[in-house]
């Protein structure tokens, strides 16, 4: 499901978004962030996510800042996202990309 405003495009991620369908959430990331200026991604309708998931967030997160855009997530993330990112230690302090995993919108390095 795609929602849009003049200002933030927001995705919706649901069902299972782990290696099996890597390649159709990888597109779905691509194409917001090539077509819109900020994309706000909602995962709280995910039924499953691995590392898979965290990667291409990770790589969406990483062209979109090379695009000059803005992708973050929505708050609260949903189950199983969180329970992916408290299992393999991704919350953890001073983990590298802890701010983007939380409320905080995503800001440029060094901000």
């Amino acid at each position: 499901m795609l929602m849009t405003d003049e200002r933030t495009h927001m995705l919706v991620l649901t069902g299972d978004a782990g290696i099996k369908n890597a390649t159709e959430v990888a597109t779905n990331l691509r194409q917001a962030i090539e077509n819109h200026p900020a994309v706000a991604i909602d995962t709280r309708a995910l039924s499953a996510a691995d590392v898979t998931t965290v990667q291409s967030l990770l790589a969406a997160r990483v062209s979109a800042r090379a695009q000059g855009k803005e992708l973050r997530l929505l708050a609260p993330l949903g189950g199983a996202l969180q329970a992916v990112l408290s299992e393999a230690g991704f919350l953890t302090p001073g983990q590298e990309h802890a701010a983007f995993w939380s409320e905080q919108p995503d800001k440029p390095a060094g901000h």
